[in-house]
């Protein structure tokens, strides 16, 4: 019996063996390599004359008014817009819901935009709200309205990007939807025999009943924002004035524009600890508020 539980160990590491190479080639080592060059003031990835400073990387980092500017539109985007953006998919899977005639071909129509790469999303996204020639100002023009300057203002970049998220949340659209359809019928029709009207229902029912779903796509949404890079690149490369520079954005230029590495990887651990932070919250609180069939 001894024998036979060390082939199936070594027969299971077998198996795995493919991830474990991944694993540590793909994120383990660069993570590692990453934690390494950030008490050093390395200026290029690979450089061989360093030396360490411990954590003047990070004091220069806190201190830097950019670093607080990117953190604030990061914050900006997961506290404002993870809300928003997860309320309006949950919406959007409920009007899709419902069984009306041609609700599929709705269904696919809203869930395109999610296939097509995100880069191309955001140049047409970008085309849309052009200030000079944009579809969206030409339609202003035709009501008698005054042009806007949506990827050029302070005050609109941001509500741009969120929409932009909403336009992409087919995915997240997609896990709602499945949730709503697996909510047991005869829950709402006892509900109906003691006369809840529908706000009650949907508070009662179809929320509690979905509350996994809606944890998995906050914390997906939350991780994204954080990271969140290409829309600030393509639609305003960070402006106006900051506006829409994220911390990622801050990263990459830390490392790529200003030849900084080390001071990208002291950004990027600092990241990684702020999502994890946040993930913990999460999973903490989901603790009150998420329900799970399956427990008691």
């Amino acid at each position: 019996m001894k024998g036979l539980r060390k082939y199936d160990t070594l027969q299971f590491f077998l198996f795995i063996l493919p991830w474990i190479i991944g694993f540590s080639a793909f994120f383990l080592i660069p993570f590692g390599t990453s934690i390494f060059y950030a008490f050093t003031d390395a200026r290029l990835p690979g450089a061989v004359d360093y030396q360490f400073i411990g954590l003047d990387n990070f004091a220069s980092m806190v201190n830097d008014p950019i670093f607080s500017k990117s953190l604030g539109n990061t914050m900006y985007f997961v506290l404002i817009g993870v809300p928003i953006v997860t309320a309006g998919m949950l919406l959007l899977a409920m009007l899709l819901n419902f069984n009306v005639r041609g609700i599929a071909l709705f269904r696919t129509f809203y869930y395109l935009p999610t296939l097509v790469p995100i880069v191309a999303t955001v140049i047409i996204w970008k085309l849309v709200f052009n200030s000079e020639f944009g579809i969206l100002n030409a339609g202003l023009s035709l009501l008698g309205g005054d042009k806007i300057d949506w990827l050029g203002g302070k005050s609109t970049i941001k509500p741009v990007i969120i929409m932009l998220q909403v336009w992409i949340s087919g995915s997240g659209v997609l896990i709602f939807l499945a949730a709503l359809k697996n909510v047991p019928r005869h829950l709402y029709e006892a509900a109906d025999i003691d006369g809840a009207g529908r706000g009650r229902k949907f508070l009662t029912i179809t929320l509690p009943m979905i509350s996994p779903s809606i944890l998995f796509v906050i914390i997906i949404q939350t991780m994204y924002n954080f990271q969140m890079f290409t829309e600030a690149l393509l639609l305003s490369k960070g402006g106006p004035n900051y506006a829409s520079y994220t911390f990622v954005y801050n990263v990459y230029k830390s490392a790529f524009t200003d030849l900084k590495f080390s001071m990208a990887m002291s950004q990027s651990l600092f990241l990684f600890a702020l999502i994890a932070l946040f993930t913990f919250v999460l999973m903490k609180l989901s603790k009150r508020f998420v329900y799970y069939e399956g427990e008691n």
